[in-house]
């Protein structure tokens, strides 16, 4: 993996001066989550201002993982950022960490891609994933016909809403009707840990390749017996927040989620997969519902890091008010287009 060059972020060659802005976006159609529908999402835009031009970052909240970051902390720390013209040695909120480094990034080459690359030259796209958003499993079941029409390879599906056999009879059938498939599912510490070994066994046995955060975070010996236990690998997603990447020596999960803007920013991300690489634990990088400012920077950031590699990033479409950004989906693949 290509990793970042930290130095001008910690002392960044130009003088610059940084704001924020709140913005609420409204999603096209309500996004059902195991933490509740969501209808609107509120994210912070920041921006680093230059000479030669202006870098934007997103500081992007995930409900019910991260406090909203007060105005006073965002204050703070840009004006920490600012007096010190570059990133300090302290770690801000997670969130605020990745807007501030996508923002200075983005400063040093105003108007041009973070890092020059096939995907941000718009002649590579970056493969994805379908997330199936919770719903009725007669409107999961066409959310994957639709998926595979469209030409995605890999299929993840929200379980924990539904009863269990409903959820399982829909994976069953998805796999006999996709065989050609990939099936994954995502958990959110939907199961409890004296079930969860069972559930896994059928979803196995259902045809499911991989499983996302199947218990609780938080419970790290027990997540690590069910490792070492599963027919079924798992990735630990919920589990890195607030966690440093020692954790995965202890769990030892087949599989991480890395999401850097609830993960320490993007230069903790690189650590984390660092980490993964050495252990020999597979990673790919999950966005977090940012808008078009956010996922762009994920996007450019994992076509520098991991060309190639399938990701769990957004389409770029959930928003109604969110359109003027220039990541755009294609097939299976996120595409960068000139706006």
């Amino acid at each position: 993996m290509q990793l970042i060059d930290a130095t001008p972020l910690m002392h960044f060659p130009h003088s610059f001066r940084l704001r924020w802005q709140r913005r609420v976006l409204h999603f096209k159609h309500p996004a059902a989550t195991s933490r509740g529908a969501l209808t609107e999402r509120t994210t912070y835009i920041i921006e680093a201002e230059t000479a030669q031009g202006s870098g934007r970052g997103e500081c992007c909240i995930m409900p019910g993982l991260l406090p909203e970051p007060a105005p006073a902390e965002l204050d703070t720390w840009c004006a920490l950022v600012e007096k010190n013209q570059g990133l300090t040695g302290q770690s801000a909120p997670s969130p605020i960490q990745f807007g501030l480094e996508c923002a200075l990034l983005a400063a040093l080459q105003p108007g041009k891609p973070r890092w020059d690359t096939p995907f941000a030259r718009g002649e590579a796209g970056i493969p994805i994933h379908h997330l199936i958003w919770m719903d009725s499993s007669e409107r999961m079941l066409q959310a994957m016909q639709q998926g595979i029409a469209a030409g995605f390879t890999c299929l993840k599906m929200k379980v924990g809403a539904l009863p269990f056999d409903v959820e399982l009879n829909l994976l069953q059938q998805a796999h006999a009707s996709f065989p050609q498939a990939e099936l994954r599912v995502d958990a959110n510490g939907a199961f409890s840990p004296q079930e969860a070994l069972q559930r896994l066994e059928a979803l196995a046995a259902a045809g499911v390749s991989l499983i996302e955060q199947p218990i609780r975070p938080g419970q790290p010996h027990k997540m690590a017996e069910l490792s070492r236990q599963s027919p079924l690998p798992i990735a630990l997603d919920e589990e890195l927040i607030g966690q440093a990447p020692g954790i995965l020596g202890l769990i030892r999960p087949q599989a991480i989620v890395i999401k850097p803007s609830l993960h320490g920013g993007l230069l903790a991300a690189e650590k984390w997969a660092q980490k993964a690489e050495e252990a020999g634990i597979r990673w790919w990088v999950n966005s977090a519902l940012e808008s078009q400012v956010g996922l762009t920077a994920l996007a450019e950031w994992c076509a520098y890091t991991a060309p190639g590699h399938m990701q769990a990033l957004g389409k770029g479409n959930l928003f109604a008010d969110d359109a003027s950004g220039p990541i755009r989906l294609e097939g299976n693949c996120l595409k960068m287009q000139e706006i």
